[in-house]
């Protein structure tokens, strides 16, 4: 995670086929986050117009566990069906285990939360 004071709005992915299509098919703001089986994949770039850069974050399963960034994936880079096997690698906890795997404290937020707040990135 290149942004550690960035704060990430999380919208709900339905399938790893549909986040895919939409890590692939759009440019979304620096803001954005998807969840999907307990990982966030959380927008890292350094510009819309840039590389789409995620940080795959795992979600604690305890309170008292940190979360773990567990993979960076460029999807700027991938067709979607390379995507999907990127996607299907994580949620298979594949990568878990990884040397470089570390914990951070991402700052997330609910759609009302980050709309509550007012966000510069995508205001």
């Amino acid at each position: 995670m290149v942004h550690a004071h960035r704060t990430w709005c999380i919208s709900a992915a339905e399938s790893a086929e549909e986040l895919a299509r939409l890590l692939t098919e759009h440019t979304w703001t620096l803001c954005t986050a998807f969840e999907l089986g307990g990982y966030i994949f959380a927008n890292d770039s350094f510009s819309e117009d840039g590389a789409a850069e995620y940080a795959v974050l795992k979600r604690p399963t305890q309170v008292s566990d940190p979360y773990l960034q567990v993979e960076s994936i460029t999807f700027s880079w991938c067709d979607r069906t390379q995507a999907l096997d990127h996607i299907r690698h994580v949620l298979s906890g594949a990568g878990d285990a990884a040397d470089f795997v570390r914990a951070v404290e991402p700052h997330l937020e609910t759609a009302a939360e980050h709309r509550a707040r007012g966000c510069p990135l995508c205001a």
